[in-house]
């Protein structure tokens, strides 16, 4: 991982700008971390746990049952309790000819690399840029003290305030703790974490968790903190009251990714050139990488099988879903009535991209429906 640059900003959060100006890296736990490595795969992130250099460099933890290796670009700080700044990689989600495995340092992880390839989870690192022994904890402790070191407040109450994100509508965190429809995060900086157990409503104001447009509030929440599943999350009592939003002093990277193969559809339901395919069928691709989801809109194309150049046929009817724990694609034709005994092919374009920004060798599949 290459530092192109860090600066220091003063960020004051507000609707547009705080997406746009949250630091590149997350806030997390070692428990998040192991619990969902696709959603950290390839991701500069800030963590905090124990150092261990006695056999293998590892970060420990106390809610973890395991350790995560670690690998240092620079130098290691003595044992102990400490904050790194890393970027996090799971080995089973790469590629075995992935040059990111030999030069991230990830192959010294493989006991042996010529045998099975290990599982999405399986082995994981943090490849550390910078690591600091770790200070006296914040009090009373922020929520980016509570996202970082859950362990110390579980079970406490506490105050803290953050911007308002609905139900995860930035994808701050990876998943929630569905405790009721009303959950909803806050986010502060590079952290974020649940609210559970209140309405966000209060006096003047009541939030709909589906509206990006009140993401402009921010609240003070009273609640206990919890902790499981690799989920940090306050329950909150009444009330919850509007809070002043927070400015924050924090150094902002910019970070040159490393940028992997280019990913390819390794396997497709119906296969291209299968005939009599029914007409209800959905469509699903299989990726030999974890994909951008967002990138698929606009560049998934499809067109009657005519000719390379036929016109394109309405993206309206065309639905699509990506399912990122297998890395498929669903795509759904709406309309049978366009299909009914016709050849269609299916065009993605190199603007569909991996999490990393590596472009989709294009890829073209043709099929048959029938005419029931």
């Amino acid at each position: 991982m290459k530092l192109r640059a860090a600066i220091l900003v003063c960020a004051l959060a507000c609707p547009g700008f705080a997406s746009a100006q949250t630091p590149a890296r997350r806030a997390t736990s070692p428990a998040a971390l192991l619990t969902y490595p696709g959603f950290f795969q390839g991701q500069p992130v800030v963590v905090r746990g124990t150092l261990s250099t006695r056999d293998q460099a590892v970060l420990l933890a106390p809610s973890i049952s395991r350790s995560i290796p670690l690998i240092f670009t620079g130098t290691s700080p003595a044992d102990g309790e400490v904050e790194l700044r890393a970027t996090f990689w799971d080995v089973g989600r790469l590629q075995r000819d992935d040059p990111r495995i030999n030069s991230l340092g990830l192959q010294r992880l493989l006991t042996n690399p010529e045998g099975d390839w290990p599982k999405p989870g399986d082995v994981v690192a943090l490849i550390v840029s910078e690591a600091v022994p770790l200070k006296a904890p914040e009090t009373p402790p922020s929520l980016r003290e509570i996202t970082l070191s859950p362990d110390l407040y579980v079970g406490q109450r506490v105050t803290i305030s953050g911007q308002f994100r609905g139900r995860n509508l930035y994808g701050d965190v990876p998943q929630a703790p569905n405790v009721s429809q009303w959950d909803f995060v806050l986010h502060s900086g590079d952290s974020a974490l649940w609210v559970t157990g209140e309405r966000p409503r209060g006096k003047g104001f009541n939030l709909d968790v589906g509206a990006r447009i009140d993401t402009k509030f921010w609240l003070q929440v009273t609640g206990t903190v919890r902790q499981g599943r690799g989920l940090v999350w306050i329950e909150a009592a009444p009330p919850l009251v509007l809070a002043k939003p927070e400015v924050e002093h924090f150094a902002v990277e910019s970070i040159a990714p490393e940028v992997g193969p280019s990913p390819e559809v390794i396997f497709s339901d119906p296969e291209n050139g299968e005939v009599d395919v029914a007409l209800k069928k959905v469509v699903r691709l299989q990726f030999s990488r974890d994909m951008d989801p967002a990138s698929f809109k606009d560049h998934v194309h499809w067109r009657y099988a005519s000719g390379a150049t036929g016109p394109l046929l309405p993206q309206s009817e065309l639905s699509l879903h990506y399912e990122g724990v297998n890395r498929s694609l669903e795509i759904k034709i709406d309309n049978a009535e366009l299909i009914r005994s016709r050849s269609v092919t299916i065009d993605l374009t190199d603007e569909v991209l991996a999490t990393d920004g590596a472009k989709l060798k294009p890829t073209s599949l043709t099929f048959t429906f029938t005419g029931q």
